[in-house]
């Protein structure tokens, strides 16, 4: 994993943490700790911090991971803005993930293992975000796309009705908006 996803987790995790939350977690998994954002690290580090983050503060690692990624949008927006240029609404960053978006972060980041998503739109107007990734971290994905709609003032209702980890056959992500 990327090490700008350790970087983003550990901005999260020391704005809105108490104390030495990150170091109390880098050192209770057991790991180095000192990630380069251009780095490549084992994803056993990534779901050890979220462990022992989850064990501090009593929420399911499912919780600390979308957590992560709502307020972790903002830092990787801040980070790399050039991957939202010509992107004015929520609607069209999730429309363009995999043809846009994850092109130019491979870009960035040529090592990358970036997720799949398949994007539908019902009638009713929701977008059906259908993920897929042998990381299985669709809540962090979930969590990146409230933050997304934070950014973009939206007032969306996220929900994931499918997840693989209950057993379903994939992981899917509805949003739909007012």
């Amino acid at each position: 994993m990327k090490g700008v996803v350790f970087n983003v987790v550990e901005d999260v995790v020391e704005e809105t943490l108490p104390g030495n939350s990150w170091d109390d977690a880098v050192e209770a998994a057991g790991v180095r700790g000192a990630y380069t954002s251009l780095g490549s690290y084992p994803d056993a580090d990534l779901v050890g911090i979220v462990g022992a983050l989850s064990d501090s503060t009593g929420l399911p690692t499912d919780d600390v991971l979308r957590h992560a990624g709502r307020h972790g949008f903002a830092h990787l927006a801040g980070r790399h803005p050039e991957l939202l240029e010509g992107i004015s609404d929520l609607s069209s960053l999730l429309a363009q993930l995999d043809d846009v978006i994850h092109p130019e972060v491979l870009k960035l980041y040529p090592d990358a293992q970036t997720p799949r998503f398949r994007v539908e739109r019902r009638e009713d107007g929701t977008l059906v975000l259908t993920y897929e990734s042998e990381r299985g971290l669709c809540a962090l994905a979930e969590g990146l796309v409230a933050g997304a709609a934070d950014h973009f003032g939206v007032d969306a209702r996220i929900e994931q009705p499918r997840c693989a980890h209950r057993g379903d056959d994939v992981c899917q992500i509805e949003v739909r908006t007012p």
